[in-house]
């Protein structure tokens, strides 16, 4: 979901994209962090931190115990 809203609000999403991490939750959380920047890049005016952005961007659901089904 994060790579998704990274390519779509990034300038050049090919230099947006972070590199491969060590691990799956590494991958995960580069993403977040990638996507946070890609608002602040588009928005100058969001200064929020990054958790804000991400709870923003997943409807809060970024720690729920499960995600939706799909189609909801």
């Amino acid at each position: 979901m994060f790579t998704s809203h990274l390519v779509a609000l990034a300038g050049d999403p090919s230099l947006a994209l972070p590199a491969p991490a060590r691990s799956v939750f590494a991958d995960a959380v580069a993403a977040v962090i990638a996507a946070a920047m890609a608002v602040r890049g588009r928005f100058p005016v969001v200064t929020a931190p990054i958790w804000q952005v991400a709870s923003a961007v997943s409807r809060g659901l970024l720690l729920a115990p499960s995600w939706p089904p799909p189609g909801r």
